[in-house]
């Protein structure tokens, strides 16, 4: 993400961030899963994953999913490689899973896009536990976590069947 391409708008009386770069990265990021599925053998796994993991703390709710969809892709196609990038993902994963920051401006279309962007992110650990578990002391503590939360343990008996 480049802060250069972020600008602010006045709208009345509030103002807007509008990020001028968001529609490349958002090509680019689905470009990345697109290769997924078309020439994995022919990426470079750890550099590829890098920019997945880079996905991760973006401003955008869109590309943190689609960083979500290519990590839960990618635990099914190479494990090994995933396994290995889990420290560095998990506090990002965690970070998602916290939630929201609920501010006297909050309104409920920002709670219902955080809650979204969990259930994604859920998806991705549950696919990422199936191969990591053991793997990563702070990804298992992740898991632990999520597995005791009356929200999210649903998810986790449910991949078990």
């Amino acid at each position: 993400m480049n802060p250069d391409l972020i600008r602010t708008v006045q709208m009345g009386p509030w103002q807007h961030k509008v990020d001028d770069g968001l529609d490349a990265r958002k090509t680019a990021y689905e470009t990345m899963y697109t290769l997924i599925d078309t020439c994995l053998s022919k990426l470079e796994l750890q550099a590829f994953l890098d920019r997945v993991v880079a996905g991760l703390i973006d401003t955008s709710d869109e590309i943190k999913v689609i960083c979500h969809m290519m990590l839960f892709r990618l635990s099914q196609l190479a494990p090994v490689a995933v396994t290995q990038k889990l420290d560095d993902a998990t506090p990002h994963l965690d970070k998602t899973m916290k939630g929201a920051t609920m501010t006297k401006d909050t309104v409920k279309q920002d709670l219902e896009r955080a809650a979204e962007l969990q259930r994604s992110a859920v998806r991705a650990v549950v696919a990422l536990s199936k191969v990591g578990g053991g793997v990563s002391p702070k990804f298992d503590a992740l898991v632990d976590e999520l597995k005791r939360n009356p929200t999210w343990s649903v998810d986790f008996k449910e991949s078990a069947v």
